[in-house]
């Protein structure tokens, strides 16, 4: 097979190494991160907790804010109560209800950690004022980290680029091939946008992993106004001739792709990855035309999602 013969030549280092596993590996997930847990120094060297924060999903984010701001005023509810609450001006003692004593600390905790300070509780004595006084530090530290998270994640360029949902071997000039579809889910627009498409898969001749570019037809656009159909041509040079899905998915085979373009609202260099399992792969199929439509204005409306659908071929 041509994958083979011509390996030498194709074959790339895109920092995975070569070793074969006897597991199936995915080397990047849909969402573009790189598949790989770096352990052996430790938890705290192993955390970094304003990556996980920026990188997470916005649900979780608020969730994760929410969730410190609850727990933190729960914890110095906790110290006031145990402080006790005659040192606490303004606090409804006399009804001896204990919950409602820890709530009205719960909700001075808050003020203080705000910094709002009502004045309706206050606190009497050095103990309490100790404590008060190191909640509001905190309060300040956390509400710096927090304001800087949410800075960092609206300001950072992005590439908001939709990936098909399969990856698909069609007909193509008398032979085959692979072929799938990417868009801007966003309205910025994306400038002189490139690809590029990786093979990956285990070589049974030597039981190692093989990284091979796959040569496409088009690798750039000046405009990724609508959308775009990445295609690689299986011809008798390609890595892919000869190989089916059942062939790819027993060699463990993943379809790396890299998108660089300019974010045009921030003027800087973005990137995209994603990939694909030969699980994804369709055979004998074809992507189903995309439908522009022009609105009385001029403008060109498209639904992104169109990007997906496929139709099988007898």
């Amino acid at each position: 097979m041509a994958i083979f013969k011509n390996k030498q030549k194709d074959e790339l280092e895109l920092g995975f190494g070569s070793k074969n596993y006897q597991n199936s590996v995915r080397f990047l997930g849909r969402n573009g991160r790189v598949n790989v847990r770096r352990t052996g120094l430790g938890w705290i060297n192993n955390t970094d907790i304003y990556h996980s924060l920026i990188s997470a999903s916005l649900l979780k984010l608020i969730f994760i804010i929410l969730s410190t701001y609850i727990l933190i005023n729960l914890f110095f509810a906790g110290v006031y109560y145990a402080i006790g609450a005659s040192h606490f001006g303004g606090l409804d003692i006399e009804s001896g209800s204990k919950f409602q004593e820890y709530m009205g600390l719960f909700f001075f905790s808050a003020q203080t950690i705000t910094t709002l300070g009502y004045g309706h509780i206050y606190p009497i004595g050095n103990s309490a004022s100790i404590a008060a006084a190191v909640e509001s530090l905190l309060g300040l530290l956390s509400f710096a980290i927090a304001t800087g998270v949410l800075y960092g994640r609206f300001s950072r360029p992005k590439a908001h680029v939709l990936y098909s949902q399969n990856i698909l071997i069609s007909p193509y000039k008398n032979s085959t091939a692979l072929m799938f579809r990417i868009t801007n889910k966003k309205q910025y627009e994306l400038i002189e946008s490139e690809a590029k498409l990786t093979l990956t898969m285990n070589d049974p001749e030597t039981n190692k992993r093989m990284f091979l570019n796959l040569k496409l037809e088009i690798n750039h656009v000046n405009f990724l106004a609508l959308s775009w159909t990445i295609v690689h041509h299986i011809t008798e040079d390609s890595p892919m001739y000869g190989l089916n899905k059942q062939r790819l998915e027993e060699l463990d085979t993943e379809f790396i792709i890299l998108i660089k373009a300019i974010n045009d609202t921030y003027s800087q260099n973005v990137n995209s990855r994603h990939s694909y399992k030969a699980q994804d792969l369709i055979e004998n199929a074809k992507f189903k035309p995309l439908s522009p439509e022009a609105t009385k204005s001029g403008t060109l409306k498209i639904s992104v999602t169109d990007i997906h659908l496929y139709e099988t071929l007898d």
